[in-house]
């Protein structure tokens, strides 16, 4: 059976928060290796005031692709991918199984709240971390 050499595989790290200033939305670990079928495990832990909705996004090159949306507790399932979210503490996750060359994008987590009369915008006061990255390591 004939080896495939080495990639890197690459997961850029941004989060989206559509909240106010005091709310956060903060991603860990800031950066992963990983080998070809290894799991990568994205965490996007945040502190909103009335929280609507987070959302998941990958972007390769030029525009974001959009994953999922996770309203309620519970797990989310796209092929590989595997979301979940904990309400209670205020945490979800990203896990992909059997990581390929195509997994090297940038992935987004955005907060959603809900704004009653007054319309919500990106807060330029908004805590978010650097980008973190997953790469393909040497074996």
């Amino acid at each position: 059976m004939e080896k495939w050499p080495l990639a890197s595989l690459a997961i850029f790290w941004l989060q989206l928060s559509w909240v106010s200033s005091e709310d956060k939305v903060i991603q860990s670990p800031p950066s992963l290796v990983v080998q070809e079928e290894d799991s990568a495990t994205l965490n996007c832990s945040y502190q909103v005031t009335n929280f609507q909705s987070l959302l998941w996004f990958q972007q390769q090159e030029n525009a974001p692709t959009f994953l999922f949306r996770q309203i309620s507790n519970g797990i989310q399932k796209s092929g590989r991918l595997k979301g979940t979210l904990d309400k209670k503490v205020l945490l979800s996750t990203l896990h992909i199984t059997a990581t390929q060359l195509g997994d090297s994008a940038t992935y987004l987590c955005a907060v959603e709240a809900q704004c009653g009369l007054v319309s919500c915008s990106p807060s330029p006061n908004t805590t978010a971390e650097a980008p973190a990255t997953v790469r393909w390591g040497p074996c």
